[in-house]
């Protein structure tokens, strides 16, 4: 904990993403700063290495006996060592389930590495901290989750060398037979973009190598672009696809990312994370083109099935629940995400990866919230409850926003 007379009673937090510090003792720790500080609310141009500090990492409540389950043969046993990596668009920069899976991960005894690496783009936390503040973020906020969150970019912002790389003179590549545009962000305008033209897949590639895991969730823009500005990424004219049509040039993105991660190193498990549903009402499921949105992850999980190591990860959000935000609209609030996260640490435990993992009820507890009368494992499968570090179901809020 870092104090100085002027910054008295304020909590130490982890630092600003994007802000470096000379700290002695910090490396692979959390830097931290006082809590008006990171918030933009105080503190000055001025040297402040006086007033940072390392931000130890919270106690872990682990998971009583009844909320875990065990499997022999697994790559990593129980309390070894694993390392994870997400790869998204923006549901990994405005959300907390990357932090989230971390958070699980140790509370089922495991130590979690997850270095920094040199993959241009990437962030350690969610960009800004600007996330719904969930029930459980002591659990999670003081964690480094290295990931990549590029907002508004789609599958092709990931899948090639450079923003030229097979690109026309009119700022086209072919992709699935298909115009896609060269440009990366949001209705693919340079002014959206970000920082980074594109993230070249080699970095990607040699960024992970050595991760047990590699989750990527980085295409639900695909077809977004196709329903809201067709033309400005896929040209002018009447040949753009719609929205189910994008399936193939996603899975021709994703097939060229996880082929060059592959290629680096064989052994990483790749995980594909569905898309979920769209939002109405600003907090719930959109049921009026759910069939749509099922019918484009039925679509890019055929097309990668039977992929080496590669391995689709379905996703469902209960309707009638408040699942989405009201931070940043369109994108799922505290029980979404942690939807999303037990979804990515049970297929690494399906899949081989852990020898221990979480008890996950039927699917009928995805939409209960009678929290009290629940077992463990129908807690862990319900979007609105959760075990507390008590180890008792508890319930699950939106998180505060």
């Amino acid at each position: 904990r870092a104090s100085t007379s002027d910054y008295s009673g304020e909590a130490c937090v982890p630092a600003r993403p994007g802000t470096f510090f000379d700290v002695a003792g910090a490396a692979n720790q959390v830097v931290c700063q006082p809590a008006c500080w990171a918030a933009g609310t105080c503190g000055e141009s001025a040297n402040q290495a006086a007033r940072t500090g390392i931000c130890s990492a919270p106690a872990v409540a682990l998971l009583p006996a009844g909320a875990v389950a065990e499997q022999e043969g697994a790559a990593v046993p129980p309390g070894g060592r694993v390392r994870f990596y997400a790869i998204g668009s923006s549901n990994a920069a405005w959300q907390n389930w990357p932090d989230q899976v971390h958070a699980m991960l140790r509370r089922l005894g495991y130590h979690v590495d997850l270095p920094d690496t040199a993959i241009p783009g990437e962030i350690a936390g969610p960009f800004g901290r600007r996330t719904p503040k969930c029930d459980d973020a002591l659990s999670y906020e003081a964690l480094r989750t290295p990931r990549l969150g590029m907002q508004g970019w789609a599958s092709w912002g990931f899948a090639y060398e450079s923003e030229a790389e097979d690109c026309d003179a009119d700022g086209f590549r072919r992709i699935a037979g298909w115009n896609v545009s060269c440009t990366n962000g949001w209705e693919c305008r340079p002014k959206w973009r970000g920082k980074f033209p594109v993230v070249p897949v080699s970095a990607i590639a040699k960024g992970v190598k050595g991760a047990n895991v590699v989750v990527i969730s980085n295409f639900v823009n695909d077809g977004k672009t196709a329903m809201y500005c067709p033309h400005k990424c896929f040209g002018p004219g009447d040949d753009v696809p719609d929205a189910l049509q994008t399936t193939n040039i996603t899975a021709a993105n994703l097939l060229r990312t996880i082929r060059a991660i592959h290629a680096e190193d064989p052994h990483v498990v790749v995980l594909v994370l569905a898309r979920y549903a769209d939002a109405r009402k600003i907090v719930y499921v959109d049921e009026r083109n759910l069939a749509q949105v099922q019918a484009i992850n039925s679509g890019i999980a055929e097309a990668i099935r039977g992929e080496a190591n590669t391995y689709w990860v379905d996703l469902t959000f209960p309707t009638g629940v408040a699942m989405f935000q009201t931070l940043n609209s369109g994108h799922a609030n505290c029980r979404g995400d942690q939807v999303m996260a037990s979804a990515v640490v049970g297929a690494m435990f399906q899949r081989g990866v852990l020898g221990r993992g979480l008890a996950l009820g039927d699917a009928e507890c995805l939409a209960r919230s009678d929290c009290g009368n629940m077992t463990l494992p129908c807690c862990q499968r319900s979007a609105s409850c959760y075990v507390d570090r008590n180890g008792t179901c508890a319930v699950y809020s939106t998180g505060l926003q």
